[in-house]
């Protein structure tokens, strides 16, 4: 018998460590724009630098991925010591996330849990952009990723009040998502 408590112990203990929440939440997007941003309000170009370095991969994939301008940007702007073009590189960085995520969420939408977790994220890279924007676009977006979340549905509890995703209400608030990214 105590062989098996044993077993069983060893087996969740193992099963619980495959996990680990804090892999799960890390956002190297988050973390090189805060990174960068501290090294640039130092007036330290250099750190700045190491930092984008250090996450070159990550811009890179947004770059070829979401917009083709994003590593040249940031790395020029960083090379020249220009603050107010290094921000609006790491803003469009996030943008990039956003809209990375929603694009999750539509090829997801039949998986609701996949689906919801996407659109979670992009309401916290949302959240990370909206000190950035205007009013009027901060408004827009905000709404555009509320109604995109609401559209992906609900699987019920055991069916019951169970909602269909509504795949064309998705699509219509992912290009306003879009627009409104494009601008920045």
């Amino acid at each position: 018998m105590k062989l098996l408590v044993l077993f069983i112990a060893a087996f969740i203990a193992s099963a619980l460590n495959a996990y680990s929440y804090a892999a799960a939440g890390k956002e190297p997007t988050i973390d090189a724009k805060e990174a960068i941003v501290r090294a640039v309000n130092g007036d330290d170009f250099k750190k700045a630098e190491t930092v984008f370095k250090e996450y070159e991969q990550t811009y890179r994939y947004l770059n070829d991925e979401f917009n083709t301008l994003l590593f040249e940007g940031l790395k020029t702007s960083i090379l020249k010591h220009d603050k107010k073009q290094i921000l609006r590189w790491l803003d469009i960085s996030v943008a990039c996330e956003i809209q990375r995520r929603i694009d999750g969420g539509f090829k997801n939408i039949k998986e609701f849990n996949v689906a919801k977790v996407m659109l979670a994220k992009a309401d916290k890279f949302y959240k990370i952009l909206s000190v950035s924007l205007d009013k009027e676009k901060n408004e827009t977006l905000k709404a555009a990723i509320k109604k995109c979340a609401d559209s992906i549905g609900n699987p019920g509890l055991f069916g019951v009040g169970a909602k269909a995703a509504d795949e064309q209400e998705y699509k219509k608030n992912q290009q306003i998502i879009y627009r409104v990214l494009a601008e920045l």
